[in-house]
């Protein structure tokens, strides 16, 4: 019998996670197994992805029995070659940050731009402004637009009586 080391696919839809199975390589792929090793888990964090019987898969190895070509790749981040050996466990492939859609792109760099032309009307309007004692003086001679209102009600008042 060609034994094989490889995935039976469980879970929900969506969701799925996996077992490691020693079956006959004639058999289907959720079919009848001879021995569960393990499970993989896709959805956990990288060390907790793939939980193996470390020596039963090492029995199968050395007995004869292929592994899957993704059952060898998992087995390499474990540090299993497909003879059963030990080597150096290769890492697991860092995820690509995703890229903003470009109309979100641009609408954020429009807005950046905006919050920097701002803050750069801010900083020069501020150095313009006098500060001291002439400029305290200054801005109580200014009348402020209620007072102007009022001193013209005022005079039309006097007019009329």
């Amino acid at each position: 019998m060609a034994l094989r080391i490889r995935l039976k696919r469980l879970g929900r839809r969506n969701r799925p996670h996996w077992r490691l199975c020693a079956t006959d390589k004639r058999a289907a792929r959720d079919g009848r197994v001879v021995e569960e090793l393990g499970h993989y888990d896709p959805y956990l964090a990288n060390e907790d992805k793939v939980k193996i019987r470390r020596e039963r898969v090492v029995h199968w190895l050395k007995q004869g029995a292929r592994p899957s070509k993704t059952v060898a790749e998992l087995l390499g981040h474990l540090g299993l070659d497909a003879g059963g050996n030990e080597i150096t466990p290769k890492p697991w492939p860092k995820k690509k940050k995703k890229a903003p859609p470009p109309k979100a792109a641009e609408r954020v760099a429009a807005e950046k731009a905006r919050a920097e032309a701002t803050a750069e009307e801010a900083e020069t309007a501020e150095p313009e402004a006098e500060s001291g004692p002439a400029a305290e003086a200054e801005a109580s001679d200014a009348e402020t637009p209620e007072a102007a209102d009022s001193a013209e009600a005022g005079g039309e008042e006097n007019a009329s009586a």
